[in-house]
């Protein structure tokens, strides 16, 4: 299983174990308005087009709050592992609002399986476009995702790619709802007290507790 740390925003780093938001560049930490997108003007690597425009002047911190933050929805912890007719299991434990809840979702892979899970606490959304890019040795995911018509880019860092689309999908899933309120509500769905237990998705098995 790997255990994720829920107060550090999900994004690349230059050099290996260094959070993208430590030491900007000197332009940056003067005040200096930034030109282009801020991955171009950090690593030499642009950003996606569509989210290029967007982000276009943002400095890394901005763009970082913008696109990878954390919202209502928290992963803890995930693991994947083989299941029948070349499925995956993913059983994933989420702080959502002031709620804990356990996860399980079977699907063709684990990207597939964590959208489940999110639908499952009340953040459906779908994968409109995916990008990814290799900085050091993390692979950055972009995602464009879509929800009740709305869209947003999001971002996610991770060892793997598959490692780096559940955090995009995490930090797409709190752009795309956090206005809504649905999250909250998914998270007292079919309680009467603070323990929070939304229905399963498909295969999906669901338990709720409260967050400490």
């Amino acid at each position: 299983m790997h255990t994720l740390h829920l107060s550090r925003p999900s994004w690349t780093c230059d050099e290996p174990g260094a959070p993208l938001t430590g030491a900007l560049p000197t332009s940056h930490r003067s005040g200096a308005q930034p030109t282009g997108d801020p991955l171009s003007v950090r690593f030499g690597h642009p950003l996606p087009p569509g989210l290029r425009e967007e982000a276009t002047g943002m400095t890394l911190q901005a763009f970082t709050t913008e696109y990878a933050s954390g919202g209502s929805i928290r992963l803890g912890s995930w693991s994947v592992s083989s299941c029948h007719d070349d499925l995956v299991e993913c059983r994933a434990t989420l702080a959502v609002a002031d709620r804990i809840m356990s996860r399980t979702a079977v699907a063709a892979g684990p990207v597939g399986a964590m959208t489940s899970i999110l639908a499952d606490v009340g953040a459906p959304l779908q994968i409109v476009r995916l990008h990814q890019r290799e900085v050091g040795e993390l692979i950055t995911t972009f995602l464009l995702c879509e929800s009740n018509g709305r869209q947003a880019w999001a971002a996610g860092e991770g060892r793997t790619s598959q490692e780096a689309s559940v955090h995009a999908l995490v930090a797409a899933a709190n752009r795309l709802t956090e206005a809504t309120g649905c999250v909250e509500a998914a998270a007292s769905f079919g309680t009467a007290g603070p323990v929070g237990s939304a229905g399963a998705v498909g295969a999906a098995n669901s338990v709720g507790t409260p967050a400490e």
